[in-house]
């Protein structure tokens, strides 16, 4: 996917943390085809904001697997 137009000025962020966290991190960023490490923060920050804006609505996250099988998700 590409990278969006830069609609608003930009900051720098440093992160610190586990090496675990940035392995996970670059494996969600192959396994999404994201250019960029700072794409996927992104993007789980659109996801997040979707889900909270959900609950905040009383909604609920359910989901379903390949097996038809339902599973409500707390949030």
């Amino acid at each position: 996917m590409p990278r969006p137009a830069k609609t608003e000025p930009s900051s720098r962020l440093n992160l610190e943390m586990a090496a675990s966290t940035r392995e996970r991190l670059e494996s969600l960023r192959l396994q999404t085809h994201a250019d960029s490490l700072t794409e996927v923060v992104r993007r789980a920050l659109s996801l997040y904001d979707f889900v909270w804006a959900q609950k905040e609505k009383g909604g609920k996250l359910i989901v379903k697997d390949r097996n038809g099988e339902r599973e409500v998700v707390v949030l």
